[in-house]
């Protein structure tokens, strides 16, 4: 079973920076899950929150600042304590500082604009593309017009479906997905088995308990996602099944 750090490693760094994913790739994390969004300089940046007041303390929209200025922000509100200043960074930045990274799921959300969705996902195949990383990226998201917009941008990417629904596996098929994106309470043997019969990859957020991870792990799910990497990382390998990592 493989381990997705959640946004680095959300539970024991700043979430969504590179002192998060560095945080998490010492422990011994490959696999990373994380949420991009483009910013009105259309560079891609690293950022759950369509605002950046949660994360920051400062307030506006993530689509009417630069990446320079979310850059020059501090990104440790609400984070366990961190030593120095995290800014928001770009995704580009991320993917550079860790090219060994074996999987990467990139979450997109919808964004306000109709238009910027070709943007984000025309931004995103380029930056791939240049970077070689084509094989390693699953594009994610809970927005079937996302899916849509992402099959017919860069019908190359491997596609993955987030859902909170107790049948996710018509959508991800509809839609051509390589995974479904399971919330951890609806990860049944059931959905695993129909997911294994479609070829379809089942990975289930968030995952930060013991009791869920063996569960998971006897269910044999493809992967988790897991705040606690510290403690997944660990725990995983005493199963002695696949790679915790």
């Amino acid at each position: 079973m493989e381990i997705y750090g959640h946004r680095g490693a959300a539970g024991e760094a700043p979430e969504n920076t590179l002192g998060g994913f560095e945080h998490a790739w010492e422990r011994g994390v490959r696999r990373f899950e994380l949420d991009m969004q483009l910013a009105a300089d259309e560079q891609l940046v690293v950022l759950h929150d369509a605002r950046v007041n949660r994360t920051t303390g400062r307030s506006g929209a993530v689509d009417a600042l630069t990446s320079r200025e979310l850059g020059a922000m501090d990104a440790r509100r609400g984070a366990p304590p961190w030593p120095r200043r995290e800014g928001v960074p770009t995704l580009e930045a991320v993917m550079r500082a860790f090219p060994r990274t074996e999987s990467w799921q990139l979450e997109v959300k919808k964004p306000a604009r109709a238009d910027r969705l070709r943007i984000t996902l025309e931004a995103l195949h380029e930056l791939v593309t240049r970077l070689r990383l084509g094989p390693r990226v699953i594009v994610t998201s809970s927005n079937t017009a996302v899916l849509d917009m992402a099959r017919q941008v860069a019908p190359r990417l491997a596609r993955g479906y987030v859902c909170t629904k107790m049948d996710p596996l018509p959508i991800a098929e509809e839609f051509g997905c390589r995974m479904v994106v399971a919330n951890l309470f609806t990860c049944t043997p059931g959905l695993r088995l129909g997911a294994w019969r479609r070829g379809i990859e089942l990975s289930a957020w968030t995952v930060n308990d013991p009791i869920s991870i063996r569960n998971l792990y006897r269910m044999r799910a493809h992967s988790i996602i897991t705040d606690y990497p510290s403690m997944a990382l660990p725990l995983v390998g005493q199963l002695g099944g696949g790679r915790a990592a």
